[in-house]
């Protein structure tokens, strides 16, 4: 072995020990502290929340990748060994600050001097500028000092790195502390929260392990409501089914304070705009024995000072206000519009009864930007109705749902108060709005790679926010882009004029959404209409063809968590081959044919959407997907009355129309871990029935199980159909689908961040087919032949753009012989197949 090889396997060794065995690092350069190494939480009582009770642990080990490697820890190690310069460098700042401030110095002096030599008239340009030459030499000495701080050895030490996390007593005390004040609150009055500390080499490492002791918890026997405001009274007994905790609950002063916080809302939805939460406070009796209490929540009245010689506290009842009017002011403006005449719209505003109207008062500058009938659709309060908190929060989110003021505020002007133990104020109400800029052009270059066919592509987008003056939508999208595609049957890649690409695509998309009226929903429904048309032109080496769409949709939630779309496309694909593949393609049976003929889709279908993410980044939550959708059965059902048929199948406008239903389910879920790791869980099934008119789905609406969002070790449209297995041209789909995927993420620094994961399923055809054979679906040998590709990623993370680079290899693989599936691990490298995208798969 010659020195050269020898070198290299030491720098190795040393390389690798480094990565794995940062404590030795960190203890060796600390030798009178102790590294913490591990944390751990234990609790006996499930009904505590396990993350709530970690977040209060004051201190944690460093973090780790795949929970074995503290690379964070061994960069700042690294940076640490590094000569610190900070000092140099803040020695030069402080000169060059310095110097700046002698100059200043000068300027200042050399001004006041010839402003008093100038003339009378001109003293103010010459002051003027002066000062400009001193303001040219100001100096944000700490903005310049923090700069000595930055650096190669700062950025890996702060940016890349994480300081070593040293045990301290103090910490643990006061998480022990912090924990036991929560099993407190949360009826665990007698809880006990104990920490032990396991020392290893010699107390230079320690483990930390807490342990939570509940108990048994406090629990309420009886809630009485008190007050002596006789309205009140009555809304509190009323209300009681409503509460968020009574008797049989555990003691939670969390749930308490929700329920101070619900009946204000209640009470102000009532009417009682002054009232809040502070008048509400609660007696605990916990006197009765047997870890039970008793709970009194009061409702105090307000009240005034009497002046009447002796000062007495007079109590009153709480007053509910009533809206009087309601003022929109449409050119809202905080500077104000002094030197401009006000214009006043009234507005009469139809109920869903058709006997009730509102009077909406539009004050505004010049003509009317928004119609005042879409805004008023989105006021749900009323002049001579009870102030309604829910009613003005939920106008102020649809007024902002339009998308079309970039300033909303609803004030509400009470009279003033003439006696004090009145018990009704009038007020008017004020929606002040400003508007935003309504219209836009974006232009947008980007790098494609479509099945490992790279490209580039432009788009030049148009907006339109307010297009009718009703907030409607419109956006216009124009897009150009150039490929280099394989041909189908030969290598021959002819360029376009000259340039490296020999495939074209033009398209043009136009959408409009509009709001639609709430008769036919709920108040938060939020429904929006959505009209879609477009053309697509692709020019390929094999053949040419042009795409048309229409489409409508009617969107609106179900909840704040589920949004439900029902829609209505048409899709007219027209093909026209050249002379070589339009022979070469005749040869093969009906079922490939299909693909690449002409054809006509008219269908319709509905989407279900449920996602439970909330701002609780440290919460589970799931994403879940029903889409249903079938094509041409109206306009099959008008040729059986009319008996038009035309040899094999049936046509409109000399084209074939397709003829499916077809249902997919998404499910996915999403499992905070520690240190910002999620574990990312996914299920995909989806099912095609091709009839009548067709013998396969569409190409469009084909399933592939295989590329960058789906099985990540095969290709686009590679893998199946079943166990077929064949190097053809023939893109692999299929009328059933199963994708299973399992992502484990971790961040690395800052935006970069890596996944691991493993994908598994396949794709298979309803039918018996020549051209795929194998890939017919049975119940009885389906899951033999599942397809499995684990991998590896990274992410570019910098939220708003998310870059992804996957590679991922074939473990299983259906389309060997059936006894050699499973491929393994051998020369994994190899055969490694890399994906890029823009976002993350799932």
């Amino acid at each position: 072995m010659n020195k050269g090889n020898i070198k290299h396997i030491a720098f190795t060794l040393v390389f690798a020990a480094t990565i794995l065995f940062p404590g030795c690092s960190t203890i060796r350069r600390n030798p009178d502290k102790t590294f913490l190494t591990k944390t751990k939480l234990s609790t006996d009582n499930n009904e505590l929340d396990y993350y709530d009770l970690w977040g209060l642990i004051k201190q944690k080990e460093n973090r780790k990748i795949l929970y074995a490697f503290r690379f964070h820890t061994t960069v700042y190690n690294i940076g640490a060994s590094m000569k610190d310069r900070s000092a140099i460098k803040e020695k030069k700042i402080r000169k060059k600050i310095a110097k700046k401030k002698e100059k200043q110095k000068k300027i200042i002096a050399r001004g006041k001097l010839k402003v008093e030599a100038a003339k009378q008239d001109k003293k103010n340009a010459v002051e003027l500028k002066y000062q400009k030459k001193k303001e040219k030499l100001d100096i944000n000495e700490a903005e310049e000092l923090a700069k000595s701080k930055r650096g190669f050895r700062y950025g890996l030490m702060n940016t890349v790195g994480e300081e070593p996390v040293f045990y301290d007593s103090l910490l643990t005390e006061q998480s022990v502390k912090q924990m036991q004040l929560y099993c407190k609150n949360h009826g665990y009055f007698n809880a006990v929260v104990s920490d032990s500390v396991k020392y290893k080499r010699k107390h230079r490492k320690a483990q930390v392990t807490y342990l939570v002791n509940a108990g048994t918890p406090y629990v309420i026997n009886k809630m009485e409501y008190v007050t002596s405001d006789p309205s009140i009274k009555a809304y509190l007994l009323a209300g009681k089914k409503n509460a968020l905790i009574g008797p049989g609950s555990i003691y939670n002063e969390d749930l308490l304070d929700n329920e101070r916080m619900r009946i204000n809302d209640d009470l102000k939805n009532l009417g009682y705009y002054a009232f809040s939460k502070s008048y509400i406070r609660y007696e605990i009796d916990s006197t009765i024995g047997n870890k039970m209490l008793d709970i009194k929540l009061i409702v105090n009245r307000p009240y005034y000072i009497k002046h009447d010689g002796r000062d007495s506290i007079q109590f009153y009842d709480h007053r509910r206000y009533q809206i009087r009017n309601i003022y929109v002011l449409s050119d809202y403006s905080i500077t104000g519009n002094e030197n401009t005449v006000a214009d006043t719209t009234i507005y009469i505003k139809p109920h869903r009864n058709k006997t009730d109207f509102d009077t909406i008062t539009f004050v505004h500058f010049g003509k009317l930007r928004v119609k005042p009938k879409t805004i008023s659709r989105k006021i749900f309060f009323r002049p001579g109705s009870w102030f309604n908190l829910s009613d003005a929060n939920r106008t102020q989110a649809e007024l902002s749902n339009l998308n079309v003021f970039k300033y909303i505020n609803i004030r509400f002007q009470p009279d003033s108060i003439t006696n004090p133990t009145q018990k009704m104020v009038l007020m008017d109400s004020y929606i002040e709005l400003s508007m935003s800029p309504v219209q836009s052009i974006n232009v947008e270059l980007e790098g494609t790679n479509s099945s490992g066919n790279l490209g580039t592509a432009g788009n030049i987008v148009y907006k339109n926010k307010n297009l009718f003056e009703g907030a409607e939508q419109f956006n216009l999208k124009m897009k150009g882009g150039l490929e280099l595609q394989k041909s189908v049957f030969s290598n021959n890649q002819d360029v376009i004029n000259g340039l490296p690409f020999n495939s074209a695509e033009i398209s043009t998309e136009a959408t409009l959404s509009r709001p639609v009226s709430n008769n036919w929903f709920t108040q938060s429904s939020r429904p929006v209409m959505r009209y879609s048309a477009g053309f697509n032109y692709q020019f390929r080496p094999d053949y040419q063809r042009y795409i048309s769409q229409l489409k409508a949709t009617l969107e609106w939630r179900e909840s704040t968590t589920q949004t439900v779309q029902v829609y209505f496309p048409i899709n007219l694909v027209r093909i026209m081959p050249d002379s070589l593949f339009a022979i070469r393609i005749s040869q093969f049976s009906r079922t490939i044919r299909y693909s690449y003929e002409d054809h006509f889709i008219p269908g319709c279908g509905f989407t279900l959407l449920k996602n439970t993410q909330t701002t609780r980044k440290n919460k589970p939550y799931f994403y879940r997907k029903l889409n249903v959708e079938q094509a041409g059965f109206s306009l099959w059902l008008g040729n059986g009355f009319n008996m038009a048929t035309q040899g094999e199948v049936y046509r409109v406008l000399g084209i074939n129309y397709s003829q499916f239903f077809k249902v997919d389910f998404d499910y996915r879920h999403y499992i905070p871990l520690k240190a910002e790791n999620t574990l990312v869980g996914r299920v995909f099934i989806g099912a095609g029935l091709p009839y009548g008119n067709s013998v396969l789905l569409p190409f469009e609406k084909s399933y592939s199980a295989s590329g960058s969002n789906d099985i990540r070790a095969w290709k686009f449209r590679s893998l199946g159909p079943g166990i077929y297995n064949d190097s053809t041209f023939f893109d692999r789909m299929g009328d059933i689908s199963l994708v299973l995927n399992l992502e484990y993420r971790f961040p690395i620094f800052s935006w970069f961040k890596g996944a691991l994961f493993v994908d598994a399923g396949n794709v298979w055809t309803t039918y018996q087919s020549e051209e795929f054979p194998g890939g017919v679906f049975k119940f009885g040998r389906f899951y033999k032949q599942i397809a499995v590709g684990p991998g590896f990623g990274l992410r570019m993370d910098f939220d708003f753009f998310i870059f992804r680079i996957d590679g991922a290899f074939p473990i299983v693989n259906p389309a060997l012989a059936e006894n050699s599936h499973w491929v393994g691990f051998n020369h994994f490298l190899k055969r490694t197949n890399f994906s890029f995208g823009i976002g993350y798969p799932f």
